[in-house]
């Protein structure tokens, strides 16, 4: 142990060279962000598909053949007020607002719940055109405008979710509800375009049912994907 000379073998560290540029790591690429124009586009082709299907699933199916036997009144009350309030509830759901949080809450639960429940109501209360025909079986004919109407309601609830993905961080639950009462809403005005069974309590089961199951379906499901 009274040998010195292992000391010369330990290098100086104020005259040691630095380790060369190829042994340290190169850094990571920081994941970036998409920006509002990006955003923006990707939105606008979210909803143009989600026109396209809709419009090409009414043509297949076809326009239904009384338009004659209505009056302007109620085509515009079941066919063209539920657009109306399809387009202000997803308006109202995406505005930014003063501060980028959204709108208010109490203006997006009203009009979450007025949406659905306005089609209710005119489906309800509107005098029937003409008497429905005796013979078509109700619990049929609503199992499939039923299921037509959840059907047209799908991908835009997925193309929703894949637009929209963590775009609210304020009041998720509540605009993401908006935007599936928007598709149920806008589905809803498809199928009485469709449907000519002017039956009550056919409209208010078979076409206002999925409106609030399209709802549902954003408050509770698609609020996971926007929340932010």
């Amino acid at each position: 142990m009274n040998d010195l000379s292992l000391l010369k073998e330990i290098p100086d560290p104020l005259t040691a060279a630095p380790p060369t540029p190829a042994a340290v790591a190169p850094p990571r690429p920081l994941a970036t962000s998409p920006g509002r124009g990006q955003i923006r586009r990707r939105r606008r082709a979210a909803l143009a598909i989600a026109g396209v299907w809709l419009c090409a699933h009414l043509a297949a199916y076809g326009v239904r053949q009384d338009m004659h036997r209505l009056s302007a009144p109620y085509v515009a009350l079941q066919m063209v007020l539920p657009t109306l309030l399809a387009a202000a509830s997803l308006l109202v759901a995406v505005a930014p607002g003063k501060r980028g949080l959204g709108l208010g809450v109490s203006l997006l639960a009203a009009l979450a719940i007025l949406g659905p429940l306005s089609f209710w109501l005119l489906a309800a209360g509107m005098p029937a055109p003409y008497a429905a025909d005796p013979r078509d079986g109700f619990w049929l004919g609503a199992a499939v405008c039923l299921d037509i109407t959840l059907l047209w309601a799908t991908a835009p609830l997925l193309l929703a979710g894949m637009a929209l993905r963590r775009a609210f961080p304020a009041s998720s639950r509540w605009r993401s509800a908006l935007v599936g009462g928007a598709t149920g809403l806008a589905c809803g005005s498809a199928i009485n375009l469709h449907c000519s069974n002017p039956d009550r309590c056919h409209l208010v089961g078979a076409h206002g049912l999925p409106i609030v199951v399209a709802a549902l379906v954003g408050g509770f499901v698609l609020s996971r994907w926007a929340r932010a």
